[in-house]
């Protein structure tokens, strides 16, 4: 089984036997500074809480808090965690509003600033198709844009909802995985490497690389760590103009394997690595985590919370961290 298909599995796992209770207690014991707090505000007793704690850390594998004679503070992990907890929370916050909205005849626009290339990913066809469906007379604008413009977009305010990468683990971003893709590094046609079987990546520390200006941190993360990239062969912030480079030549780069496979340059270009030891990225629909959304936005949002799973990104934070984009 490759890397991504086992890290899926573990995550469906790990969603199936998860006591949901206990991201609610978690959250009380972060919100409130400790579990005897925690306790108080949901009327329980503090052992309770306690082994409640104990129950989701062994769950994740991975402490959430540092005890002292003070309270608690949160690991880093912690803290992601948290945030992923008050996206759960938002959303369950938003039904009894979006059922109301549901049986409303509902109109209006509703933009979405996207990473490019999303007609390749098939994950997405069904919560469009469905939103379509249900509420004909809404219309959607897609402005598509690098994947940091789409992150700072949402912040800002700017846009409602965006699907594209976002490495950031704040809590100003509510993230619904769409789907893990392994992101492979390939040669052009003419390259010495191209029909050759698959290299470590300590083969390519001397070779040029087509670059972009906004590189995702998975990918620099990656080259850093085998010594990749010193040499630019290219640059270019366009997912087409950067398989384009590879093919000429002017470099090796990392691509989305499944766009590079329905593209037309799944016959020219050259995958390097072997699966395994691909970087996963993943892509995510988004919205902003403490901004009032219209009735077309949320009903979009609830319904991509219904097709991709209304709490799937909690299964995220039981991976390695990891990137996604169609188009960095």
């Amino acid at each position: 089984m490759s890397k991504s298909g086992r890290l899926l599995d573990e995550s469906i796992v790990f969603s199936r036997n998860i006591d949901w209770n206990l991201f609610k207690v978690f959250r009380e014991i972060a919100r409130h500074g400790g579990v005897g707090a925690a306790a108080r505000a949901l009327n329980r007793q503090q052992p309770s809480i306690s082994a409640a704690l104990k129950r989701l850390e062994a769950h994740v594998g991975v402490p959430l808090c540092v005890r002292s004679s003070r309270g608690i503070a949160l690991t880093a992990f912690g803290r992601e965690l948290l945030a992923t907890c008050e996206g759960m929370y938002a959303s369950v916050q938003h039904i009894p509003r979006a059922a109301d909205m549901e049986k409303r005849d509902v109109r209006g626009q509703v933009s979405l600033r996207v990473i490019s290339n999303l007609h390749l990913v098939t994950e997405l066809n069904e919560v469009f198709a469905d939103f379509h469906h249900r509420h004909p007379h809404v219309e959607i604008k897609l402005d598509v844009a690098p994947w940091r413009f789409v992150v700072d977009s949402l912040k800002a305010g700017d846009v409602e909802l965006g699907i594209g990468f976002d490495d950031g683990v704040d809590g100003d971003l509510l993230k619904v995985p769409v789907l893990h893709q392994v992101q492979q590094l390939y040669c052009g046609p003419d390259h010495p490497l191209s029909g050759q079987p698959p290299s470590e990546p300590a083969q390519l520390v001397d070779e040029p690389f087509v670059l972009t200006h906004d590189e995702p941190r998975p990918y620099g993360q990656y080259r850093r760590r085998y010594g990749l990239g010193q040499q630019v062969g290219g640059l270019a912030d366009n997912l087409q103009e950067r398989m384009w480079l590879i093919e000429l030549g002017m470099g090796i780069g990392f691509l989305p394997k499944p766009i590079v496979q329905a593209s037309t340059f799944a016959n020219k270009l050259w995958p390097l690595l072997p699966d395994s030891s691909a970087p996963v990225c993943t892509i995510y629909f988004m919205a902003a985590a403490n901004k009032r959304r219209s009735a077309p936005a949320q009903l979009l949002w609830d319904t991509a919370l219904r097709h991709l799973g209304q709490y799937d990104s909690v299964r995220l934070n039981t991976e390695p961290r990891s990137a996604a984009v169609a188009h960095a």
